[in-house]
């Protein structure tokens, strides 16, 4: 049986779609204005007083994606330290009484 050599491409792929790269020019604007606006600081740092700040700063969703958050929007963003954030995660009831976290966009 005779075997042809790999296939080959006149032209690369596209690694990224028009709209995603637009996204994530949106995205990083978002990023500094949150940064910006939290002052580079960790916004859980007096409402979790137990958790040590460290690590980079990562700006959160407070109503994730999948529960219908925009993740383009700075007033649905927060800044957290990744010690703040991985708290957040592992204590959803706490963090949703806390305002770090809300199931829903309508939720008060």
């Amino acid at each position: 049986m005779k075997r042809s050599g790999p296939i080959r491409r006149s032209g690369g792929l596209n690694p990224m779609s028009a709209k995603r790269r637009a996204e994530l020019n949106i995205r990083s604007r978002v990023r500094k204005e949150v940064l910006e606006r939290d002052q580079y600081k960790c916004v859980a740092m007096h409402l979790v007083p137990d958790i040590d700040c460290w690590g980079p700063l990562d700006v959160d969703e407070i109503v994730g994606r999948g529960r219908g958050g925009d993740w383009l929007d700075p007033d649905n963003c927060q800044v957290l330290c990744r010690a703040h954030h991985d708290w957040k995660h592992l204590h959803p009831a706490e963090a949703t009484d806390l305002g770090l976290t809300k199931n829903r966009m309508w939720d008060p």
